[in-house]
C-alpha cells in the first residue's frame, strides 16, 4: 500500500468517528427536547424525575411503581404529562372528626385540615372554630375539632331615661315638689347580635344604636320655705309638708279601712306611693275651714292617685260641705 492511500484511509476513519459524536450530541439532544421534569411524591418525600411518557399512567409503569390497596395517585391516570408537574401518591390516613359531642372516624388521602374535611365531605364555613387552624397539617390519627358557629341579629327598643333638673322655689315648704315640665323618655333601636357555639348563646353583642327620639328632662320646684308653727304641732318632729288635694267619704263608702280597721273620723285615704301606710299626719286647712288635724293614713281609693288625700267624715252632709279644697299636710314622725 502507498503513502497515498494510508492517508486516505486514516482521514475516513476521522470522519467515522466525528459523525458517531455528532449523531450521538443529536440524538441526545432531541430526547432531551422531549423529556419533561415532573415531581414524584410519595408520601410527603419529593423526588424529581425527568420521564419522556404522556401520561401520569405511562410514567408510573416505567418508573414500575405499582399502587398499593388505597393508595391515590393525583393527578389522575390519564391525566398528560406537562413540565413540573407534581405527581402525588398517597396512603389515606384515618382522623378523628368532632362535632360539637359528636365524633367521626375519616380516611383521607389529605394532610392539612381543609383537604380532610373537603374530602370527606364534612361542609364548614369561615365563621365555624375548626381546631387546628384551616391549613394546618395533621398528623395521623389527630382530631379536628368544628364548633359550629350561628350569628342572628335583631332590632330592639330601648328607653332613653330622662334626666331630672331641681330648682329652688322659696314660696314652697321644704318638702313640697312642683313639676314644672314633665319629663319624657327618649327611644332608641339597637341592631343587636347573639352568637351561638354549638347551639348555646355565648354572646350578646349591640352592633349599632340609633337614637329616634331625644329625651326631654323633667324640670322640678322644691320648696325651701319653713312651716308656720301650727298650734297643736308644739313638739312634734315634721318630716314633710305637703300641699295635697283634699276630698271627704263618710261610711256609705264602707266600714272599713284598706289596713282592716274601723273608718272613723281619723283615718284618712292616701296614694301609698306618695305617703306609705300607717303613716300619722296632721292636715292643716288652707282656706279658713276648720283644720281636720291629727290622722293616720289606714285607707286607699281607687280615684286617690298622686298628691291626693281624702278625709273620713261621719256623716254624708258632712262630707258634701267639706266637698274639694286644698290643705297642707304634715308628714310627722312616729
Amino acid at each position: 500500500m502507498d503513502i497515498s492511500q494510508g492517508r486516505f484511509k486514516r482521514k475516513l476513519a476521522r470522519i467515522l468517528v466525528v459523525g458517531t459524536l455528532l449523531s450521538s450530541v443529536v440524538t441526545m439532544g432531541f430526547n432531551t427536547v422531549l423529556g419533561k421534569d415532573v415531581n414524584l411524591i410519595i408520601d410527603g418525600d419529593t423526588k424529581e424525575i425527568i420521564t419522556y411518557s404522556s401520561t401520569v399512567d405511562d410514567f408510573l409503569k416505567s418508573e414500575g411503581i405499582e399502587l398499593k390497596e388505597g393508595e391515590v395517585v393525583t393527578p389522575s391516570l390519564e391525566t398528560p404529562i406537562t413540565a413540573d408537574m407534581d405527581i402525588m401518591i398517597s396512603e389515606p390516613q384515618e382522623y378523628v372528626v368532632r362535632e360539637d359531642l359528636n365524633y367521626t372516624i375519616v380516611n383521607s388521602t389529605g394532610r392539612t385540615v381543609e383537604e380532610v374535611l373537603e374530602e370527606a365531605k364534612i361542609p364548614f364555613n369561615e365563621e365555624d372554630i375548626l381546631t387546628p387552624a384551616v391549613g394546618v397539617e395533621l398528623e395521623p390519627s389527630q382530631t379536628i375539632s368544628i364548633d359550629r358557629v350561628e350569628k342572628e341579629s335583631f332590632t330592639q327598643e330601648e328607653a332613653i331615661p330622662f334626666k331630672t333638673v331641681q330648682k329652688e322655689n322659696s314660696e314652697l315648704y321644704k318638702g313640697d315638689t312642683k313639676v314644672i315640665t314633665k319629663g319624657v323618655e327618649g327611644r332608641k333601636l339597637n341592631t343587636v347580635q347573639n352568637t351561638f357555639v354549638n347551639g348555646e348563646l355565648v354572646s350578646i353583642d349591640v352592633l349599632s344604636s340609633e337614637v329616634v327620639s331625644e329625651p326631654v328632662d323633667q324640670v322640678e320646684e322644691i320648696g325651701t320655705k319653713e312651716a308656720p308653727s301650727i298650734k297643736g304641732l308644739e313638739g312634734k318632729k315634721v318630716k314633710k309638708v305637703i300641699t295635697m288635694e283634699a276630698t271627704a267619704y263618710d261610711p256609705t263608702a264602707g266600714d272599713k279601712t284598706a289596713l282592716g280597721t274601723k273608718a272613723r273620723v281619723g283615718a284618712v285615704a292616701v296614694d301609698p306611693k306618695v305617703i306609705p301606710l300607717g303613716t300619722k299626719l296632721y292636715v292643716e286647712s288652707l282656706d279658713g275651714y276648720s283644720s281636720y288635724g291629727y290622722c293616720v293614713a289606714e285607707d286607699t281609693g281607687g280615684a286617690i292617685k298622686g298628691n291626693k288625700i281624702d278625709l273620713f267624715y261621719n256623716t254624708h252632709e258632712k262630707a258634701l260641705d267639706f266637698g274639694r279644697r286644698n290643705v297642707r299636710v304634715y308628714v310627722l314622725e312616729d
